[in-house]
């Protein structure tokens, strides 16, 4: 770096910010090349220690949110009676917003949860992220592992 001049540092750091500004308007996500949707998919499974733990009352919700911002879900997936590993898909199908659409940034959780009722986490929930949150809608290779009891 010390052979950078102050103008190179600069333009660097400009085109970062324009990245990150893009992704967060989402000019920069990517979409499932079939249809050309932004998705989010993936797979959740739960932690070895916590699997004697799931119920067969459980609902396992997948929720897509902004990682700032207010906590109210972009978009959520609810699946009744879940196996594990449990797949899911997230489209614009499921978002809960009017106006709104899976694109810029986002975070990506799931939780297994014990009155099946939308909301935020209780006792007794148990509750995983996605490693790499923040992180674009566009993917099938999501990966979250329930690991957290609430």
């Amino acid at each position: 770096m010390a052979g950078m001049s102050g103008q190179a540092l600069g333009m660097a750091g400009t085109i970062i910010g324009l990245a990150a500004l893009a992704a967060w308007l989402g000019l920069a996500h990517s979409c499932d090349p079939a249809t050309g949707e932004p998705v989010v998919a993936g797979r959740v499974t739960i932690a070895p220690n916590l699997a004697d733990q799931v119920k067969p009352t459980d609902v396992l919700f997948v929720i897509v949110k902004r990682p700032q911002g207010p906590p109210r879900p972009i978009a959520a997936k609810r699946i009744d009676h879940p196996t594990f590993p449990a797949s899911f898909e997230i489209t614009n199908a499921d978002v809960m917003v009017e106006g709104s659409e899976l694109r810029g940034m986002v975070d990506i959780v799931a939780r297994l949860d014990r009155d099946g009722q939308a909301g935020p986490a209780q006792p007794g929930d148990i509750e995983g992220r996605y490693a790499k949150n923040p992180t674009l809608p566009g993917g099938r290779d999501f990966e979250i592992v329930l690991d957290s009891v609430k």
